[in-house]
């Protein structure tokens, strides 16, 4: 009888804060729990690699760290189109027309494969001359090594634009369940992968080339084999598959273009902070590599908010409920901050053992644990709106502020201050990770004050469903 009390004042509880008139709260929960889940196996899956490689030394490490905001470079520019088109495809949804759904996501695969081919050429060609360019202070023995994996990596993105471009269409339409199944099969193929061509055939960064590219490969058809065969969600046919709609193309890349601008020029801010960077050393790079890949362990759980609110937010927008909309929108950074008090209190206490996965040197274990403690008050004062209320304002189809306020912290606080604090000031890796706090702050004032205007849910992207 007790548990049954408790289940009612749950259930009034829930049904305040999260249900509506487009959405129940069990429904939520039910897209909430697989983004979860998603998110922590992408991170978990990414940190237990990370470790694979460290044991390899710290060249290995580095040279994947310097690789890392290339490929990201390219990943960016199909990233962008696939994030428009989530944004779309949720608007169509809500909108309850097949045929826009369908053409819409159509639209988005082909438009994203296309962006992503053209654009892994040059890495494909030129990968030592690309790596020279942007890293000519580098030791010998980390560029051989980034090299080998830069070329890798760049075919691996070949398939890589197919899973996304489908996974960014499952997530327009709230398929939840089937972005986490995808995520799965891929991140654990590249997991087992790893294992074997890198723990048993010891062939470091050979290895984890073919490990990456064999999981996306992999994940590539699978995600075929879900969105086509599988109970397909979208009636596709051929001419629907590979439609032209002017409109559609146009709402894609209102979202896109800045999306895809603000991750290429983040990008750019990161190969600019690993060109500085060098300068602190082989030991500073790898304890960067390392403390980031913790931190997106420490975050992912809450990353999932922004991932829930494109999907609720931009369907709430497309049915023309402005204070659905809002109201998600506030409690999507709620899920956040919580998902992210819960992880932190899991995770601060594992922090010893999950450091020695790596395999570190003391002087790198010392570091990694004081930059991420020292984060963990800013962490949760500013991190879940900083990076949850930009994916709200994008739903709702305000393309322009967030990426452009984005840029401007990120080039002027991470870039500029990082600089001045860790190579000007001389105090190292712990003057960029200030510069991240920092930027974390000045982004969470920023979009909490854009969210309390009206200027926002004006700009759906879709004319005339807002």
């Amino acid at each position: 009888m007790k548990c049954f009390t408790i289940y009612q004042k749950a259930d009034r509880w829930l049904t305040r804060w999260l249900s509506g008139s487009i959405f129940t709260w069990q429904q939520i929960l039910r897209m909430t729990v697989p983004y979860v889940l998603d998110s922590l196996s992408i991170m978990l899956i990414g940190m237990l690699i990370t470790a694979l490689i460290s044991k390899n030394g710290e060249t290995s490490v580095a040279a994947v760290s310097l690789v890392g905001p290339i490929t990201n470079l390219v990943v960016c520019m199909f990233n962008g189109i696939g994030a428009g088109g989530t944004v779309v495809v949720a608007q169509c949804c809500g909108t309850k027309d097949p045929e826009q759904v369908s053409k819409a996501s159509g639209q988005v695969i082909w438009l994203t494969v296309l962006i992503g081919i053209v654009s892994c050429l040059p890495m494909l060609i030129f990968p030592r001359a690309v790596l020279l360019a942007l890293y000519p202070a580098a030791e010998p023995a980390v560029l051989d090594k980034a090299s080998v994996y830069l070329a890798g990596s760049a075919w691996s993105i070949l398939p890589f634009t197919v899973y996304t471009a489908i996974y960014s269409v499952l997530r327009g339409i709230g398929e939840s369940k089937k972005c986490l199944f995808l995520s799965v099969v891929i991140n654990v193929a590249y997991l087992v992968f790893s294992v074997v061509f890198l723990n048993w055939l010891n062939l470091d960064i050979q290895g984890s080339v073919y490990a990456l590219v064999l999981a996306r490969v992999l994940g590539a058809l699978a995600a075929a084999v879900v969105l086509f065969f599988w109970r397909p969600p979208i009636a596709f046919t051929l001419r629907r598959l590979f439609a032209f709609d002017r409109k559609l193309l146009r709402s894609t890349l209102k979202v896109s273009i800045p999306f895809g601008m603000e991750q290429i020029f983040s990008t750019c801010g990161n190969i600019v902070a690993g060109v500085y960077m060098v300068h602190l050393g082989t030991t500073a790079i790898a304890t960067n590599s390392i403390a980031n890949s913790l931190l997106g362990v420490l975050t992912a759980a809450a990353s999932s908010a922004g991932n829930l609110a494109v999907t609720v937010v931009g369907r709430c927008v497309g049915a023309g409920e402005r204070q659905e909309a809002k109201r998600y929108g506030r409690s999507t950074v709620m899920i956040s901050l919580l998902l992210l008090a819960l992880t932190a209190a899991v995770f601060y206490p594992a922090l010893p053992l999950l450091l020695r996965q790596y395999n570190p040197t003391p002087e790198i274990y010392r570091m990694s644990v004081r930059v991420l403690l020292i984060s963990l008050p800013v962490l949760l004062a500013f991190w879940p709106i900083s990076n949850t209320m930009p994916y709200t304002l994008r739903a709702a189809g305000d393309t322009m502020f967030p990426s452009v306020f984005s840029l401007a912290v990120m080039w002027c606080v991470n870039i500029g201050l990082g600089y001045l604090l860790s190579v000007h000031l001389g105090l190292g890796l712990i003057g960029v990770w200030m510069s991240t706090w920092l930027s974390w702050t000045v982004r969470t004032l920023g979009f909490a004050l854009r969210f309390r205007g009206k200027n926002w849910i004006r700009k759906a992207a879709l004319s005339g469903k807002s």
